[in-house]
């Protein structure tokens, strides 16, 4: 199917940063054509004032209008977009959501700690067979853990952790 091979774009709104990855279309090891990080600094207030402040989501809005910009003449129409710990935490998260997903054209999934630390296993699970250890996933706002075991490499235990104050 052609719409397979069109390029594939994730924006990834952290605590710290906001990043657009644009990845070739459906393919075993999809390289990415594109990878742009803007500082934004959502979190930063987040555990003094429960809130993201107004010149963060300044940035973080001006940064999605970009990659928005840049996925229409990169031909991406598979978008999709994740929010993580800042959003997910702060009083006015939702509200930013709304502006996003009016910018982005697409609905921004706000992620629990446990489903990034999913997403990372996946990832280490393709990269690695039978993996064994503990992988960890320090953002801006939350460490999320996740234990391979050699005798349930199908299992997973995930951990979230966060730590107090940690977005300054």
């Amino acid at each position: 199917m052609a719409v397979d091979l069109e390029p594939l774009g994730v924006i990834d709104i952290g605590s710290n940063s906001v990043r657009l990855v644009i990845y070739e279309g459906a393919v075993r090891a999809a390289a990415p054509l594109f990878n742009e990080k803007v500082l934004c600094g959502l979190g930063k207030e987040v555990a003094s004032t429960g809130r993201l402040s107004d010149q963060a989501v300044a940035r973080a809005l001006a940064a999605l209008v970009r990659f928005r910009a840049i996925t229409r003449i990169l031909g991406t129409k598979n978008l999709r977009a994740i929010a993580t710990a800042a959003v997910r935490e702060a009083e006015n998260g939702a509200e930013f959501i709304k502006q996003g997903e009016a910018i982005c054209g697409t609905e921004i999934e706000i992620l629990s700690g446990a489903k990034e630390a999913e997403l990372v296993a996946q990832g280490i699970r393709m990269g690695f067979l039978n993996p064994r250890g503990i992988c960890g996933d320090l953002g801006g706002g939350s460490l999320e853990l996740t234990v391979f075991q050699h005798k349930h490499p199908s299992k997973l235990i995930v951990n979230h952790i966060k730590p107090r104050g940690y977005y300054n």
